[in-house]
């Protein structure tokens, strides 16, 4: 669930004396899913122990309570447990190397793109579905490249495109008939970005996709995020710009004025939705870019986002957290995409100095993850372990940022 909603949920349920000491059929209680939350405020958390939950609880993989509020920056609820006696969080056991850092923009794109295609691939032959991190973003990141003219296996890219679509087309019928790919729009809005970035042309399953999206949107012009795996599933503004984008592409022709304004509904509310996270400046911003706003807007949504820039050159995806590659990439690809700088700018200069100083030699950034477990773990030939899914997107928007600023 998105994160201000998580103490208007558990407010009335405490209220109502529910039982805090119940745990979920892997294990998981009440505590840990609390202290995963981003902004969950100490007196909940307080509440739960008051109440017998168990500050010293831990994940199936061992994660601790004090150790996923620390993931989110919750410094107000990791001192509550810390009172409480809970233990901290152990380090993560894959091996996290230093970083090697890449002489220019196109040496780090060069040597990210293997890794990521071929993660890629793996992903979707493994899982058996398309995922943002490594399918969605992924195209993203390789259709930047080819445009800025870093070389890419076009063999694979090639392949990837035609095996989403052939998913795609599997989930046509059901899409139909109201059905969603799990996720719902956070996850096909992600799917159609990934295919338009390809520039991969309509069908009968992107228009099926397309209208199953339009019937999601909300009548204030928003569509709500179903999931919550922060960063990339925990924003409203994300699925509402992501989704805003698919239907500007994949819009059926034959119903082209109705989904117009669906498009025009969301643009409005974009143009003035509340933003509290990285993730959300930089979705709005591109969002804002897509529906062409006034460039006054759009400047002013750019200059909030450069007031987010460290001193080091990064972003940060919280303000309790350190600048990462996520965050950072993320950041400046909205900014050039958007129109507000160019890679000549010096805010995205020092942003892209920051990736280049923290990218891996295997061409990789390390991001640890925030996200509660959901599902079960497997490798994609990614590296570190339960941390690869977001390490996978965060080195996408890194790999993605670093392209605009090749030089042809």
């Amino acid at each position: 669930m998105p994160p201000d909603e998580d103490a208007r949920l558990l407010r009335p349920l405490l209220a109502r004396g529910v039982d805090v000491t119940v745990k979920d059929e892997e294990g998981r209680s009440l505590l840990l899913r609390a202290a995963a939350s981003d902004l969950l405020p100490a007196d909940i958390m307080k509440t739960l122990i008051d109440r017998g939950a168990d500050p010293k609880a831990t994940l199936p993989g061992g994660q601790t309570a004090i150790g996923l509020a620390r993931l989110g920056g919750n410094a107000a609820v990791i001192d509550v447990l810390k009172s409480a006696g809970a233990i901290d969080g152990p380090a993560p056991s894959w091996p996290i190397p230093k970083a090697s850092p890449a002489a220019s923009p196109r040496a780090a794109v060069e040597r990210s793109l293997p890794l990521l295609q071929e993660s890629d691939a793996t992903f979707l032959r493994k899982a058996g579905c398309v995922s943002c991190h490594n399918n969605s973003l992924t195209a993203m990141t390789v259709a930047l490249a080819r445009s800025h003219g870093v070389r890419v296996d076009e063999d694979v890219a090639q392949e990837q495109v035609e095996k989403i679509g052939r998913y795609l087309e599997s989930w046509r019928e059901r899409a139909l008939q109201g059905i969603g790919i799990a996720g719902n729009t956070d996850t096909i809005s992600y799917i159609l970005f990934g295919l338009s970035a390809e520039a991969a042309p309509a069908d009968a399953a992107t228009d099926a996709m397309a209208r199953y999206v339009l019937r999601e949107q909300t009548p204030s012009g928003f569509w709500r995020i179903l999931a919550h795996r922060p960063p990339i599933e925990s924003s409203d503004v994300q699925v509402t710009a992501l989704a805003m984008r698919s239907l500007q592409v994949y819009a059926p022709r034959y119903a082209r004025a109705e989904f117009d304004a669906a498009i025009r509904r969301a643009a409005a509310w974009l143009s003035s939705a509340p933003v509290t996270t990285t993730e959300d400046r930089a979705f709005q911003l591109l969002g804002l870019g897509w529906s062409a706003a006034s460039k006054t807007r759009i400047r002013t949504a750019a200059r909030a986002l450069i007031a987010e820039q460290r001193k080091d050159g990064g972003w940060a995806q919280l303000p309790g957290l350190a600048s990462d590659a996520y965050a950072t990439g993320q950041a400046l690809v909205a900014l050039e995409e958007s129109g507000a700088l160019t890679s000549a700018d010096p805010a995205f200069k020092r942003g892209a100095q920051f990736l280049l100083n923290s990218q891996m030699a295997d061409g990789s950034w390390y991001v640890p993850s925030r996200a509660f477990p959901i599902q079960p773990h497997f490798e994609t030939g990614f590296p570190y372990g339960r941390d690869q899914f977001i390490s996978m997107a965060a080195s996408n928007w890194a790999a993605s940022a670093l392209a605009l600023a090749v030089k042809q």
